[in-house]
């Protein structure tokens, strides 16, 4: 009997690793995914990045091309398919989001880059550091290579916390990449000088 448990509880670990680290990286969107073949449904607001209004993520080689020979997409999540107000605007595991694609001149999905809005409201935008916390649950926790940088001379610690750090994880064809920032500019008597925020992104190696 302790062996049958033991065995089901390790296929259910199993199934939870790999079903993290094999679902899509952002609802139905997966680097190296065909963009032609991912519904744009519960979408909205398709741009370029100089504000070029497009109706469809795969209407993207109407934007400009960059530097780096991507298209630009950026979009926003479709609130009349929330589920309730926790689902409300666009958020990546619950933290209000600018997202953006960068895709190829064929159509494949290069990158899923995401940054915390600093226009969120205080309440969410003081807890935009933890993302990493979500990151780390999806994509498991070990393997990362964090880069944490000096404390600069106008930087206040909050607490004994400062955080000011990137980290970088390989996974089969991908690379994660989350920066985390927590602490004060220059002074602690405004709230608008708190640092919160995180950058996750999410790209297919080259």
């Amino acid at each position: 009997m302790k062996l049958a448990l033991n065995t089901l509880l390790s296929v259910l670990f199993f199934t939870v690793v790999l079903g993290n680290l094999l679902s899509e990286d952002l609802r139905n969107l997966n680097v190296g995914s065909d963009i032609y073949n991912i519904d744009d449904r519960g979408y909205v607001n398709f741009k370029c990045l100089d504000n070029t209004v497009i109706n469809s993520w795969k209407k993207f080689t109407k934007c400009k091309i960059n530097q780096d020979n991507f298209y630009i997409v950026n979009f926003e999540y479709d609130e009349r398919f929330a589920l309730n107000e926790n689902f409300e605007g666009t958020q990546v595991a619950g933290h209000p989001a600018l997202i953006n694609l960068a895709i190829d001149k064929k159509g494949i999905l290069h990158e899923i880059n995401i940054n915390t809005d600093p226009k969120a409201p205080f309440y969410f935008r003081k807890q935009s550091h933890l993302l990493w916390l979500r990151v780390y649950n999806k994509y498991g926790s070990n393997g990362w290579t964090c880069n944490e940088k000096e404390q600069l001379q106008n930087h206040i610690k909050i607490g004994k916390k400062y955080i000011n750090r990137s980290c970088l994880k390989e996974i089969g064809n991908k690379l994660i990449t989350i920066d985390s920032h927590f602490y004060f500019v220059d002074k602690k008597s405004s709230r608008e000088n708190l640092v919160s925020k995180s950058y996750l992104q999410i790209k297919l190696k080259q």
